[in-house]
């Protein structure tokens, strides 16, 4: 069985990367490794060498259609793919595979998809028709599933699932430990790992704001701070732009490589905390038992919050007071034994829910006898 894998892969984003390394080792355990997955990547080589799976540019026509044409269903996901928030070109590329797959005669499933949001009346017109004729639709959150319900497509159809992240397990700590030397990380003090991100427009990020709550965190919570950036190099620089800003910059260490989902899940775990906008920071917390605290700048980080019953470790990304907030990161390290307690019980069924994306794509194969031998144009 062959599946092609449709996602922003090969572009540096670790949350994007943690979701195809989750889609690879579920297929890989739900189908006793006969099941194979090719990529669509901005950087196919380097994904091949990443993840030990093939993998074809995801702008060549020829090279798509080819796996297509060998393939027996198109996974579209997951991660927030189908949004016009960051961008309308981005929705519109994402719908196109999809219509690809469907001039070939492939199934497509959406495979814990996070939808939305959709601001455009064109967005949920497209949308909507390509919902309709996938073959199977997983979600990652309940608001997703409602996003699709009100596009017209009957809650029987769609399930609701978990990230593919939460189907990965972290490095060897060997490993882990070799990344910590090469960073010069020390732990005589806990630490808290930050994931900030560049967002608005220009000028829009609270620079000031954040360096404060770095401050903050450290003093009040009696931490170290680690920034941890998600997508390379946007998130360094702009780590380095807030860390600047604080009066002692070089108790604010970054972490510097490109790292595997895996390790830095390894990384994750070692953290009392995580205080971040990016959401695929927030699952590696949660999926290591770690609690997570969210700066929340989309729907997305509001609705994992709200999923994991976290909604009290919110704060909105912009116009916070450092103090409080960092205050409230505080409260929540006072009470840490519970929070990891309740995360730990939810994370078995977690990481059952996203090992069920894999069950339903190879069922899809399963049910599929013939192909449709009509072919649309593109």
């Amino acid at each position: 069985m062959q599946f092609a894998v449709s996602g922003y892969y090969g572009f540096g984003n670790a949350g994007d990367e943690a979701v195809l390394a989750g889609i690879r080792e579920a297929f890989a355990r739900k189908s006793d490794n006969r099941a194979k997955i090719v990529a669509f990547s901005r950087t196919p080589e380097e994904t091949e060498r990443a993840y030990g799976i093939a993998a074809v540019d995801r702008m060549s026509l020829t090279a798509m259609r080819q796996v297509l044409k060998e393939s027996q269903l198109l996974v579209s996901g997951g991660g927030s793919l189908l949004q016009d928030t960051t961008s309308v070109r981005s929705l519109l590329y994402y719908l196109w595979v999809a219509r690809l797959a469907h001039s070939q005669g492939v199934p497509v499933m959406f495979y814990a998809q996070g939808i939305g949001p959709l601001r455009r009346n064109m967005s949920r017109r497209l949308v909507q028709i390509v919902a309709r004729r996938a073959a199977c639709l997983t979600v990652r959150d309940e608001p997703s599933a409602q996003l699709l319900e009100s596009l017209g497509i009957p809650r029987k159809r769609i399930e609701v699932t978990a990230d593919p992240a939460f189907a990965l397990t972290p490095a060897r700590s060997a490993l882990v430990e070799n990344i910590i030397q090469q960073e010069g990380l020390t732990f005589e003090k806990p630490m808290i790992a930050v994931a900030l991100r560049p967002w608005g427009g220009v000028g829009e990020s609270p620079l000031q704001a954040y360096a404060d709550l770095l401050t903050a965190i450290r003093g009040q919570c009696g931490c170290r701070v680690l920034m941890l950036p998600m997508h390379t190099p946007q998130d360094t620089a702009f780590s380095e732009q807030v860390v600047a800003l604080t009066k002692t910059p070089q108790e604010f260490p970054i972490l510097r490589g490109n790292y595997s989902p895996e390790i830095l899940l390894g990384l994750t775990a070692r953290m009392q905390a995580v205080v971040a906008m990016r959401l695929h920071a927030l699952i590696f917390a949660a999926r290591t038992g770690v609690p997570p605290f969210a700066l929340s700048y989309d729907p997305k980080v509001q609705n994992l919050m709200n999923g994991l019953g976290l909604s009290e470790c919110v704060e909105s990304w912009r116009g916070f007071d450092a103090a409080e907030t960092a205050g409230r990161v505080a409260v929540m390290l006072s009470d840490r034994a519970r929070y990891v307690h309740e995360l730990q019980v939810q994370i078995p069924d977690l990481e059952r829910r996203a090992l069920r994306n894999a069950e339903m794509a190879l069922a899809v194969c399963h049910n599929t006898q013939t192909r449709p031998t009509e072919r649309v144009g593109v």
